[in-house]
């Protein structure tokens, strides 16, 4: 049987950025620059209310979906023979997809050089998911029992642990994988996921794109 594969997938909800709309933005090499989905203030304290009120805080957004996916789920999962025992199944090996869907928003109203700011500092929270989909994931993941003991390691499970855990899927992920998708959302990837953004929105990194927007929003016109 061939091995358990982890890869990764990354999804974007906004268009691509046209740059000459901007001052010059610096994008790190592995992001795809796109345009933000522009809201009101209202809207963006209702999508994150823990970030305050303040104009640095309040300013930009990068949220991320995480899904689960087998590449085949019927060929990579079998009824393993019970002899008229009840139904058991077995995991066959293969791609296991790990997919983030990453969606930035900007208040609007900002000034296009306010708004390239803005894009820098929220480039790097899609930096961060990128590399937490494509490089943290697949190496964490093996390490969480139940991804150990059910797709490395191949346990048997019985029928309705394999309907419930398996071979559900949601309604924004038809193909997905039921309560196991949710186990490794938030077992594994949300909370590396809390503490990048923690880090990425304190420090002084974070008071230098502050006093950026600052001395912007006192100097542009």
């Amino acid at each position: 049987m061939p091995a358990v594969r982890f890869q990764s997938n990354v999804r974007y909800s906004n268009d691509q950025l046209p740059l000459n709309s901007y001052p010059h933005i610096r994008v790190p090499k592995e992001v795809s620059a796109r345009a933000p989905s522009f809201v009101s203030a209202v809207e963006m304290q209702r999508l994150a209310p823990e970030r305050g009120t303040s104009l640095a805080g309040a300013a930009g957004l990068t949220t991320a979906e995480f899904a689960l996916r087998f590449a085949d789920p019927a060929q990579q999962w079998r009824q393993v023979p019970s002899g008229g025992a009840p139904a058991r199944w077995q995991f066959q090996g293969g791609a296991v997809i790990f997919d983030v869907l990453i969606t930035v928003y900007v208040v609007e109203g900002f000034h296009a050089k306010v708004v390239a700011v803005i894009l820098e500092h929220e480039f790097l929270h899609v930096r961060d998911e990128i590399d937490i989909i494509s490089r943290f994931m697949p190496t964490a993941a093996p390490r969480d029992e139940k991804v150990q003991q059910y797709l490395c390691q191949r346990k048997e499970v019985d029928e309705s642990m394999y309907r419930y855990w398996f071979a559900a899927g949601t309604g924004s992920n038809p193909r997905g994988t039921g309560k196991f998708e949710a186990w490794v959302r938030d077992g594994v990837w949300l909370p590396e996921h809390n503490k990048r953004a923690k880090i990425r929105d304190s420090g002084p990194e974070w008071e230098s794109f502050r006093n950026r927007i600052d001395d912007l929003m006192r100097n542009v016109h």
